[in-house]
């Protein structure tokens, strides 16, 4: 195969230039139908690589979208259970505190009803003494009086507290009225 062949013709690939070596003569004008057609079969093929790759990239977009939308529907659920659960402890922790203060509204009402009984146990105990001639009949009613005062100021005494003192959420801790003096922790937000 003769070298000049070889240089004359750059874009002919090897199966071609062995085809030249076997030839006595050289058709210009074939060869170059055959590099451009080879040419545009090259370019063809670079086209639809580029096309390929293009849909790959779409795709592998696309597929990031989708990894991002579900990631942040994730932790959309994720915020939302846990101020679900937040609001459930909340929950939980006001309907302890409701308990709280019923259970102990209801030892008030059985600490009274207690002082009724022993008022009436006293009372009963000293008409048995004042019928045996023991115990004169003026004693017993200052007695009976003095121990009505004592169980009517005591009824008094935890009704007007429960209503009036006694914080409303705590039962333990007595309502003071700090919501205007600035005392509170509740955070204002004023308008500009």
């Amino acid at each position: 195969m003769p070298g000049e062949i070889q240089n004359a013709f750059i874009g002919l690939d090897a199966s071609q230039i062995a085809n030249l070596g076997t030839r006595s003569s050289v058709n210009g004008e074939e060869y170059k139908s055959q590099i451009i057609e080879s040419e545009r079969n090259s370019l063809l093929t670079s086209v639809n690589t580029a096309e390929a790759t293009n849909n790959q990239a779409m795709n592998y977009g696309l597929l990031l979208s989708r990894n991002k939308s579900l990631a942040d529907v994730a932790n959309n659920m994720a915020a939302a259970n846990s101020s679900i659960d937040t609001g459930a402890k909340d929950t939980y922790t006001r309907q302890a505190e409701i308990n709280e203060w019923q259970a102990n509204n209801k030892n008030d009402t059985l600490f009274f009803l207690q002082l009724l009984f022993l008022f009436f146990t006293v009372v009963v105990i000293l008409l048995f003494l004042r019928q045996y001639g023991i115990l004169p009949s003026g004693s017993l009613w200052v007695i009976v009086a003095v121990l009505v005062i004592i169980l009517l100021g005591t009824l008094w005494n935890r009704a007007s507290y429960t209503f009036n003192s006694r914080d409303k959420r705590y039962w333990n801790r007595r309502f003071i009225g700090l919501a205007d003096s600035g005392l509170t922790a509740k955070a204002t937000c004023q308008n500009a």
